[in-house]
């Protein structure tokens, strides 16, 4: 329902206004005339305004990071603003939660007050214990006339999200060496279009220098030529294949440590290809990663993924559709848990 109707309040009201006028007709004062005259006015007034409060009131959510690390804690922010001058006893604000790669939902019913021509703004810790793509929404609020005869519900559609990463503080140590099985020579298919360095500073031209290290926005504004210096990475590359298959505990744990992997690889200026398969697009995706950035990136697109059940399909699909890889580095739960694989294809 849109309105409630509140009947013990009606009833609360009925009888103030009974004990009124029973004590002007014994008194017959002026001062209980007034009175009488203002308890009389006063729903009419409290349910005009509530109405008027419905056009002026508005909400806003945000959180202050885009980004999370698991195991952190962060914040929702929730601004309420009453552009009228009609207050309220309280809203009631539905605040929704959504960890859409997992699936996991829950709801829960704020109290605000709400302040004439004034906002406030609350302030709610958030634990995440999980990676994933975190959705927010507020799409009701519901206030009550001053009198609290009846409530009014306002739908609304604002949303946020935060895409919560597994923590760069992981303690696990890895020996890239172990899986060097897994390396391969860059495809140049691949490889066109990309250089496979990082850069490390900028300076001014030296003639030598290639045109594509040129930094043209840079050179424009210091009206002298300007290249990005790089680092030489590997001609090489690290094919790492990620499985979301499993329970929501099983992927999670699998994730953490192909973050880690991957970040160890780029620590050592290895190029990775981070596979995996898609159920929703039914083919398998991959992202080139040469630094934390095109990582974090990765993430978040697989946030979107779906999880599926059978942990041996990965290995068949590899087999199937990409034959032409010999051997890559497969992220997997084993009987000792999340473990790097090295899979060699015949």
């Amino acid at each position: 329902m849109k309105t409630r109707i509140h009947i013990t309040r009606i009833i609360a009201y009925l009888v103030q206004l009974a004990i009124v006028i029973l004590c002007y007709n014994f008194m017959k004062s002026h001062f209980l005339l007034i009175l009488l005259v203002i308890v009389a006015g006063a729903p009419v007034l409290s349910l005009a305004g509530v109405f008027v409060l419905k056009r002026g009131i508005d909400l806003t959510i945000r959180a202050p990071e885009e980004t999370m690390e698991k195991g952190g804690m962060g914040y929702l922010i929730i601004k309420l603003v009453n552009k009228t001058i009609i207050p309220s006893l309280d809203a009631e604000v539905l605040l929704e939660s959504e960890n859409s790669f997992y699936g996991d939902k829950a709801s829960t019913v704020l109290s605000i007050p709400v302040r004439s021509l004034g906002d406030f703004e609350k302030y709610i810790p958030v634990k995440y214990t999980m990676n994933g793509r975190y959705s927010y929404n507020v799409s009701t609020i519901r206030f009550r006339d001053i009198l609290g005869i009846i409530s009014l519900r306002k739908k609304l559609d604002k949303k946020c999200e935060i895409a919560v990463l597994p923590s760069s503080d992981n303690r696990r140590q890895f020996n890239t060496s172990d899986m060097s099985v897994g390396m391969t020579e860059s495809e140049e298919t691949l490889k066109k279009g990309h250089d496979f360095s990082d850069v490390s500073d900028v300076r001014e031209y030296i003639p030598g220098d290639k045109l594509m290290s040129i930094h043209w926005k840079l050179s424009a504004k210091k009206d002298t030529l300007m290249v990005k210096d790089r680092v030489a990475m590997s001609d090489q590359q690290m094919v790492i294949v990620t499985e979301l298959a499993g329970r929501d505990e099983e992927v999670d744990e699998i994730l953490t440590l192909t973050y880690g992997i991957v970040k160890a690889f780029i620590a050592e200026q290895v190029f990775v290809r981070l596979m995996w398969w898609s159920e929703m697009g039914y083919e398998f995706h991959e992202q080139q990663i040469m630094n934390e950035e095109n990582l974090k990136e990765s993430f978040q697109a697989i946030y979107y993924e779906k999880i599926y059940k059978d942990p041996n399909k990965t290995r068949l699909l590899m087999r199937s559709i990409r034959p032409e890889l010999k051997a890559y580095v497969n992220i997997c739960m084993t009987d000792k848990g999340a473990d790097a694989v090295v899979v060699e294809q015949d």
